[in-house]
Formats: C-alpha cells, structure tokens, sequence
C-alpha cells in the first residue's frame, strides 16, 4: 500500500488556486494518493487581482486566452458559454469576478475527479501561514494562531505583496481618507456630487479604481510620473509576428540597446503593427530578460518599465474607449508629475501636485503597485524564511530566487541556513514572485505552464518511499500498468511499429492480466478501427473511460483523443491529435494514428499537412530506426526519391523489420522504374522478415504492380492466387489492394486474375454502402464497377454529392459516374468525366498514395482505347513513361501507335 504524502498550497488566489489544481489533476493521473491543502484565509480564486465583485472590472486578456489548462485552451471560453452567455466572444474581455467563479469550479472538478481516481484529497485550510521549518526530510507549517501542519512539499502562492506607500509624504499616510491598499480599503468614504477623487498611479488598477470611484458627479484625478494609461487591446487583433532576435540563437544581445534596436526594426518590418510584435516576444521574454546583465535589467527598470508594462499588459477597448469618453467631458484628468503635499482641509485632504494642481480631495487612492521587495517585506512568512535560509531575494531583489523550473534556492550564506538548507528544500513558487527571474510570469498564460510543470516536479519529489517505479515504452513514457501487462503492451507496439501482425493480440493479453490498465483498452479499441482487429470497440473505450481504470495524465490524453477519433473521425478529433502530439512528440503511437501510412489511415487527408507533422518530430527521435523508415515514406510522397531510399536502406539496417522503410523502399523503386531490381528485393523480404508482416498483401500488391510493369502476366496471375485472393486477405486489404488489383488488371488488358464476389465477401458491408474517407470510397467504387454493381455506384454517386467533404463532391460523385458508364459500355462519356477531373495532382485530395490512386489514370487509359482515342492513350502512356519508364507501358504505347 503506497504511503499517503502532503503537499501544502500557501495562498488561493490565481497563481495558488491554478497550481493546486494541476497538482490534483496530474495526482490523480498517476494514480498518487496524495492530501492538498489550500491555504489562503479567502476562498479559491479570490486573490488581490480577482477578489472584486464589480462587473466593471474586467481582465485584461480575451477569454480565449484565460483557460488554466494549457491543453485545453478553450476551456474559460466553454465555461463562460455555459454558466455566463452562450454567446460569449471568443475575444471578448470577462467581467473578473467570473473568472474568480471559474478557478474555483476548475480545483473542484479536478480534486472530485481526482479523489475519484486516485483518493486524492483536497482540504481547503482558511488561514494564515506565518513560517515554515525543515524538520528532517519534512516541512512543518507554523500558522499565525499558533496551531502547526506537516508537510512534504511547499509551493509558495502569495501573489502580489501590499501595495507600496514610501512615495506618499508622511502626513497623507496617516490620514483617514488615504486608501493605502485600495482592493482593501479600511472603509469607502461618502461621496457626493462635486467630490474629487485622486488615484496615485495610472496602471491597470487605477483603470478599476477610476471606474468603481468615478461616478456621476465626480471628478477623478489620475497622477503618476508619466501620466500614461494602459493602452488597448486592437479592436481586431492579428496574430503575433516572431521577431528574429538572436535571443534564440547564439548572439544573445547583452545590452538593452542592442535589444531595443531589434525590437524596433521588427516593428518597422510589421508596418509598425507594434501589438503584433509585443506578443510576439512573448515565447522569448524570459530568454531576453536573462541575458541582460542586472545593469542593462536595472537600466530597463528605470527608463522603459512603465513603457512596456504599457504596451505589454493592455485593456479591453470598451474600457479604454469609456477612459477617452471621460477625460473628453473633463470628469477625468490626468496629470504627469507626483504628489508634493498633502494636508487635512476639513473633512477632504487639500493635495498639491508637482504640476501646480491643487486639488480638495475626498479620498486618495494608492495604485502605485505592490512592493516587489523580498528585502523590504513586512510579510512575516517571507520574513522568516528569509532569516531561516530557506529563501533568498531573486535578481535585483524582485521576488524570490529559483531554478529553471520554479524550487527555491536556499540562502547558503546565511548562518541559519548552514544545516538545514545545504540542499534546496521540498519548496517551489510560481506568479509574481518568479518576476526577478523570469520578467514575464504573472499572467495566467505563464502561470498555467508553470503550474503544469511545477506539479509533476512537486510529485517527483515526494518521499521516494511512496512512489513505485513505473514500466515505459520504447520511447521513455510511462506505461500505468503492472509490470505483466505493461510487458505485453511494450511488445504489442514494438510490433505496432514494425507493421507487424499479432499487436491486438499482446494488448488482449495485457488488458486481462491488468483490467485497469486504461491505456490498453483505448489502444485496443484503435486497433479495432484501424487494423479491422476482432474488438468489440465499444466496450473496449467503455473500460478505458471506466472510473477504476489508472492513466496518468498523458494517457488519459491520448484515450481523449483516440476515443473521438474512433467516434468522430473529422477535422475537430484530427486537430486534437496534432494537439496531443504537439505536447507529446515522442508518443509513436500517437503519431502513428496521426500520419496516413500502410497501417494507419491518419489525421488529415491532405499530404502537405501530413508531411509538415513528421518534419517537426526530428528533435524527438533523431536517428531513430522507426522515425526514418517513416520519415523515408514521407520524402517519397514528395517525390524525393533519392533521400527516401537513403532513410529507407538506413532504418533498415537498424531494423530489417521495419514496416514504413520497406513500405517507402518499394515506392521508391516503383516510382523511379527500378522495376526488376523493386520486385526481386520485395520478393526476398515478403519470403523472410515479410513474413510476420500485418499488411503482407499490400507488400504483395505493391510485387504485382512490379510484374505488370514488366509485362509479367503469368506472374501476376500466380501472385493474386498465391497471396491476394481470399481468404489470404480479407477487410479493408481486401478492398483496397485484392479488389483494385483486380480492377487494374481488367483495365491494362491482363488475363483475369480471380472472382471478385469471393472478394466482396470478405469486406465488411459498411466500407461500401458508406465509406468513411474519400480514399475508401475510391476503392468501393472500382469494386462495384469489377463487380457491374451499377445500382452501388449510382447510390455513391448520389451520396457524395450531398457529402460535406470537397473530394467526395468534386472527385467521388463524377468518378462513380465514370465507372458506371464503363459498366455500361460507354468509354466516351466516362472518358470525358474522367478527362474532366484534371490530371493526377488534381485526385491528390482522395489520399493514399501516387500508386493507389494511378487506378483511375487506367481506367482513363482503357476507355480512350475503347472509345476509339488511341491518340488520347499514347499521350496518356507517353508522359508515364517519361516519368517512369516501364516494359508494358512502351509496349502498349508502340502498339497503339502501331494501330493509328
């Protein structure tokens, strides 16, 4: 029985609410039982930034751009659809007390489902923690009213600190009507009409103030030293441009100078379109800001920090459009200077400005910010902690200091610290105490990646008597099963890989000696699909989404997608694989699932799409044996014929066994006219390392087509006997290879090879009354014409035309009109059709590959012989065989030109 761990939150509000929420989630992924205890004195979600409950205050970020899950980016969008406004822009600017609502619905359903899983328990402890201790390898909390909690881990969540008052003169900070702390003032005087309010700052919480304090009748006065207010979002927003700075490369710029001229030049080449860059820098600020020594940071500081924080941080353009409105009408002013005096005068406080302004004031309010000082805190955790060692102040004394990833370094010079902090303690942070470090780290984008990330590090890092060593697949990921089944499961995708039959058979028998293995069950439901394996689907994906069922929380990804790729194959599943690979690049699986290929149908029809996926994964698998042979079937689809047999004969050395290598070696040989040397090297493989092969007909297919280039009838006859015709092939392989096969040899005049009613018997009935893809009903139409089935035809006509998909449309509907007037003995109507539906570029969009969708170039060729245009078919022959030479095409070439 694994042993229970702690882990305390200290602070709820976003940074504190969002982290306990990934922590919950990726627990209960892992199967970890783990106690979270939340600790704020306010509820979840209420932080400084979203404890108000004014609807005029907003955020300032779109709601598309506000999910806490970085895998999910639409989901505030969703939420807000359904607890706010079905209606909800995607770009429009939430009311914040909403979000407040939404991080709190967030850790609930994370922590229910996760105790749901893995008895992950969340305790929400309302207090104040007041230091932290290392007690041997444990933490131990000391709350202010004296009571005390263990822990394993710490994440420190404390957000912004108390807003700064050292510019205020001595008098004003004593007074009544001086709101120091304006999320929390002591009490709101009364206003009246007339009153004058001064805001001290112009930043975003001056916008709220100046909103929730300039009502009807009162004038407010916004001072800070650059009488700047935040700028706008654009109404329209275009998608960032990526600067080209060498902060990415190896020419860091050392100096703000030279970071600035960078930025400037990539705003002139954006039509200065200076949005569009600001996001854009987003990915690399973090990059820049540490490589500019603390001078050129200290620099920036001091001559561009409000600047950026301008253009950086912006407001919704209704808001800033209300702000124009009203210093329009002259109830808003702004002024740029300081306050340089301040008095009681009766029941205001009497103000002077830097400006000269005087202003009889009822009420001023502090907006200058937090306090980002460690060294000047007054907050009593971050003072003992600092004098403990266990913390230290971050670079320029702004926040705290960490790792890459968010622990906290200990203070090795401190005394206190010589024992207890030798090794940094069980201790992270996230928001905007990772400022010093980081620059850039107190929106929710970059609090979500960090919480994502801290989570699986704090986990990592519990006691490691509670955690047990995880089986993994060849590529690294952990396997969430016991070590039997996880043993079947390694060989059933080593077979996976290899295109090699028996996988659905390893996955059965890791499902039954491990029922919860969840990732089995999904992984045998796509085998079901894709593979035609016996597999009741269903029931399958059931056990996989079963509530006892383990995944952790890349598994449980990967059953999401795959579960609505076998239920919704279409656009919507597809952009979710790519988006799962995205995070997880080396799940070969996945991308197996995701990529057309010999054993998988893929995730898009369209082969630039295809190819631009496997291009990216060359970080995550190098030289990998797998990767080339897949990689090789890429190039040869892009007709780059000689570096496809290079990765090809490479994987192959590494794997004799490996199915996309060979798969991409016989196109290569058949695309280039190495016929004889292709069909002698295929025969030698089919014989040998072919023989364990799950797609061994398409291997034979792709032998037969070498021997009807050749001429080689007798050959092809003995072929589709021996390895093509049932019950040797049955299902979609039937459909695809032993029934096109039968098409082909018709349509260039070949002997007949076979029956094509024994072969329809054995393709499941679905794939011909409603194939799911344009490239299976491709096939379903050549079968129906071998077969003379012109009532199938003219019913697959009609429902392509009514098809949501272009190529079944624009391809589909006429190619069955085509074949159905070949079946009917009219070589010139289908010629026309055929002629009509462009050259083979054009058929690109019905998948498959150049060799698969050639078929309807043959059936093209056979009616212009038949139709009486053998000038049509020498013309035809004759751009073939400059592309790819061949014994039977010359000879069928030299024999119509014989005739004409």
């Amino acid at each position: 029985m694994t042993t229970r761990a702690c882990v305390a939150v200290i602070g709820a509000g976003a940074s504190g609410t969002i982290a306990a929420a990934h922590l919950v989630r990726r627990a209960g992924d892992r199967g970890r039982p783990i106690d979270l205890l939340l600790i704020d004195s306010a509820p979840a979600g209420r932080g400084l930034a979203y404890s108000t409950t004014d609807p005029r205050h907003r955020l300032n970020v779109p709601a598309k751009g506000m999910s806490a899950w970085p895998d999910e980016p639409d989901h505030f969008l969703r939420w807000l659809r359904r607890h706010v406004a079905v209606d909800f822009p995607a770009g429009g600017f939430a009311p914040r007390v909403h979000y407040a609502q939404y991080l709190s619905s967030v850790l609930d359903a994370a922590a229910r489902t996760a105790g749901e899983r893995a008895d992950v328990r969340l305790e929400h402890v309302r207090g104040r923690v007041a230091d932290v201790r290392r007690i041997g390898r444990r933490l131990r909390l000391a709350f202010a009213d004296g009571t005390n909690r263990p822990a394993d881990a710490v994440v420190l969540a404390l957000g912004h600190g108390e807003p700064a008052t050292a510019w205020a003169p001595a008098q004003l900070r004593r007074e009544p009507r001086f709101v120091a702390d304006p999320w929390r003032p002591a009490a709101e005087p009364t206003l009246r009409h007339g009153d004058e309010v001064v805001i001290v700052g112009a930043g975003l919480t001056a916008v709220d103030m100046a909103q929730s304090w300039g009502r009807e009748g009162v004038r407010v006065h916004i001072v800070s030293r650059h009488g700047m207010l935040p700028l706008p979002h654009a109404n329209a927003p275009q998608p960032p441009v990526t600067v080209p700075l060498p902060a990415v490369g190896d020419r860091l710029p050392a100096t703000l100078s030279a970071a600035r001229r960078e930025v400037f030049a990539a705003i002139r080449a954006a039509d200065g379109d200076w949005r569009r860059v600001v996001d854009g820098l987003r990915p690399i600020t973090a990059t820049l800001w540490a490589g500019l020594p603390d001078a050129e940071r200290r620099a920036f500081l001091r001559a561009a920090g409000r600047r950026w924080d301008r253009v950086r941080h912006r407001v919704d353009p209704a808001v800033h459009d209300w702000l124009a409105q009203r210093r329009a009408d002259g109830s808003l002013v702004v002024h740029a200077g300081t306050v340089a005096a301040a008095h009681s005068d009766g029941d205001r406080l009497a103000i002077t400005l830097s400006d000269g302004t005087e202003v009889r004031a009822a009420a001023v309010l502090n907006c200058t910010g937090s306090c980002t000082s460690i060294n000047r805190s007054a907050d009593p955790l971050i003072m003992n902690l600092t004098s403990s060692g266990l913390i230290r102040s971050g670079p320029l004394d702004l926040g705290l200091a960490t790792d890459e990833r968010g622990r906290l370094l200990p203070d090795r010079t401190s005394g206190a610290a010589a024992i207890s902090a030798l090794e940094p303690a069980a201790m992270w942070t996230l928001g905007p105490l990772r400022r010093g470090e980081l620059w850039e780290s107190t929106a929710v984008p970059e609090i979500r990646a960090h919480a994502a990330r801290l989570a699986g590090d704090v986990l990592d890092a519990l006691p490691s008597e509670a955690l047990r060593r995880r089986p993994r697949d060849p590529y690294g990921l952990p396997i969430s099963a016991s070590a039997g089944a996880a043993g079947a499961y390694v060989g059933a995708l080593h077979r996976i890989l290899r295109v090699q039959s028996g996988a659905e058979a390893l996955v059965a028998d890791a499902v039954t000696v491990d029922p919860e293995f969840a990732l089995g069950h999904a992984v045998l439901a796509v085998l079901g699909v894709e593979w035609g394996a016996d597999v009741d689907v269903e029931a399958a994906l059931a056990k996989a989404h079963a509530p006892g069922a383990r995944a952790d929380e890349r598994e449980r990804r990967f059953i999401e997608v795959a579960t609505a790729r076998v239920r919704e194959p279409g656009p919507q599943s597809a952009a979710a694989l790519i988006a799962y690979l995205q995070t997880y690049p080396e799940d070969a699986l996945g991308v197996s699932l995701a990529v057309p290929t010999i054993a998988f149908g893929g995730a898009t029809d369209v082969p630039t799409e295809a190819w631009a996926l496997v291009d990216t994964l060359q970080p995550a698998y190098g030289d990998d044996w797998w990767y080339r042979g897949l990689l090789a079937f890429t190039r040869q689809e892009q007709e780059r014929y000689a570096e496809a047999g290079e990765l090809a004969a490479l994987a192959l050395a590494a794997e004799p066994a490996a199915g996309h290598a060979v798969h991409a070696k016989a196109h290569v040989h058949y695309e280039t006219g190495d016929h004889q040397a292709g069909l002698d090297w295929l025969d030698a493989w089919i014989a040998t390392c072919g023989a364990k092969a799950s797609h061994r007909a398409h291997f034979s297919w792709h032998a037969a087509l070498h021997e009807l280039a050749l001429g080689e009838e007798h050959a092809v006859v003995a072929r589709y006997a021996a390895q093509l015709a049932p019950p040797h092939v049955s299902g979609v392989r039937a459909l695809v290879d032993s029934a096109a096969l039968l098409w082909r040899a018709r349509m260039t005049g070949t002997a007949p090879l076979g029956d094509i009613r024994a072969v329809l018997d054995v393709v499941p009935a679905g794939l011909l009354a409603a194939p799911p893809t344009p490239f299976v009903a491709l096939h379903a139409a050549i079968a129906m014409a071998a077969a003379g089935d012109c009532a199938g035809l003219a019913r697959l006509r009609r429902d392509a035309r009514a098809h949501e998909s272009a190529a079944f449309r624009g391809i589909i509907a006429p190619l069955a009109a085509a074949l159905g007037d070949v079946v009917h003995d009219d070589p010139e109507a289908a010629m026309a059709t055929l002629l009509a539906l462009g050259d083979e570029a054009a058929l690109t969009p019905l998948g498959g590959s150049a060799a698969q969708r050639e078929i309807v170039r043959e059936t093209l060729l056979h009616c212009a012989v038949a139709g009486g245009r053998p000038d049509v078919a020498v013309d035809l022959l004759s751009e073939r065989i400059g592309r790819r030479d061949s014994p039977a095409d010359r000879a069928r070439r030299d024999q119509l030109v014989r005739l004409s």
